[in-house]
């Protein structure tokens, strides 16, 4: 009896503890399914920004890759074939199946040969003074050059190295090469203005080890300078939207014409608000002028600033007043035609009273 009592009871109490781990068990699945969908959800996310971000590297570069073959076609209609030459093979190294970059540079070699080719006057050769250093003086000359910053005189002591003796301290030579040419490149985007030779430069170190990450950056701002340069003159709010990203960074980044990306920016601003203004947009020009003149007043501008600026206000005024003059139009017109009558008709009456009154006393003549 008891024990059927007793296994009663704990039957009961088995019911009872079932919804509670019931429960518990729902419990740790939520927790489960939140954990995996959070980490499912950051997953996804940073493979989305990731992808995005290539895309808009990607986008950069074919613009800058696209700028340097359109420069080397006309460098090339121009003549100018050593720096076309540069460009196709910029242009290749980046982006091999570019269309029409290998015919080019190949036309560009074709052209070269041609130039080059001597003539069959006969001309007194020269002989040239030869080199007598060994490679190891060669190899320790380089160096000091290295040491005092010299990167011109340290690439061309290497080029003599290695025209005497390829295989003469390879290993140490390339990574002399590699400093030389990163610091040359560096030097050349920052303090020269020679954009492109410094991007070149960063191309060749490239060869002898992966660029640093400060190198690449000044490489990538370079870029972006260059592709904002090509629309000048042609579209301003690409202009402004390509310097609005360099010049907080860099502002006295600039190419061989001097002008700085802060320059280049407000300039830009200007150009773009007189567009605007050609089309009436006279407040959006107004904008332009405001972030131009935050950089720097420009007094030769002023007078197109202010008569934009009272444009703008004008093309506010008829918003404001155009309604109340239309409901007191026609008043005074109403009462100016009342008027009128009311004079020629007193006008005539003292006239009769006294021209056509008779004399009581007198005869009326025949």
């Amino acid at each position: 009896m008891e024990t059927a009592e007793f296994q009663e009871k704990r039957s009961m109490q088995n019911n009872k503890k079932k919804p509670k781990q019931k429960r518990l068990l729902f419990i740790l699945i939520g927790v489960l399914i939140l954990i995996i969908g959070s980490g499912a959800g950051w997953y996804f996310g940073s493979q989305e920004g990731q992808l995005l971000r290539t895309l808009e590297r990607d986008k950069v570069e074919f613009e800058v890759v696209k700028t340097q073959f359109e420069l080397g076609v006309r460098e090339l209609e121009e003549g100018r074939y050593e720096n076309a030459r540069k460009r196709f093979e910029y242009v290749i190294r980046i982006k091999p199946d570019y269309p029409g970059a290998q015919e080019k540079l190949t036309e560009v070699l074709i052209a070269q040969s041609i130039v080059n080719t001597p003539t069959p006057v006969p001309i007194p050769t020269l002989t040239p003074t030869p080199d007598f250093r060994g490679e190891q003086e060669l190899f320790d000359q380089a160096w000091q050059f290295i040491l005092v910053e010299d990167w011109d005189n340290a690439i061309y002591t290497l080029d003599l190295l290695r025209d005497k003796n390829l295989q003469f301290n390879p290993v140490e030579a390339d990574g002399m090469y590699y400093i030389a040419l990163r610091n040359r490149g560096v030097r050349r985007i920052l303090q020269e203005g020679s954009l492109e030779p410094g991007m070149y430069d960063l191309a060749l170190s490239e060869r002898f080890a992966p660029l640093d990450n400060d190198a690449d950056g000044y490489r990538t701002w370079a870029r972006y300078y260059l592709t904002g340069a090509s629309y000048w003159g042609i579209d301003w709010s690409q202009v402004v939207a390509i310097f609005a990203q360099i010049y907080p960074s860099f502002p006295n980044l600039h190419d061989s014409s001097g002008m700085t990306a802060q320059e280049r920016y407000r300039v830009g601003l200007i150009k773009w608000g007189d567009a605007l203004a050609l089309q009436e947009e006279y407040c959006l020009a107004q904008e332009k002028y405001d972030l131009a003149f935050m950089l720097f007043l420009d007094e030769s501008v002023s007078l197109a600033a202010t008569a934009i600026y009272e444009a703008c206000e004008k093309s506010k005024e008829p918003e404001e007043t155009e309604a109340p003059p239309v409901t007191q139009t026609p008043t005074p017109t109403l009462s100016t035609t009342s008027e009128t009558p009311q004079v020629t008709e007193e006008t005539p009456v003292p006239t009769e009273n006294t021209e056509g009154t008779p004399d009581p006393g007198g005869t009326p003549s025949p």
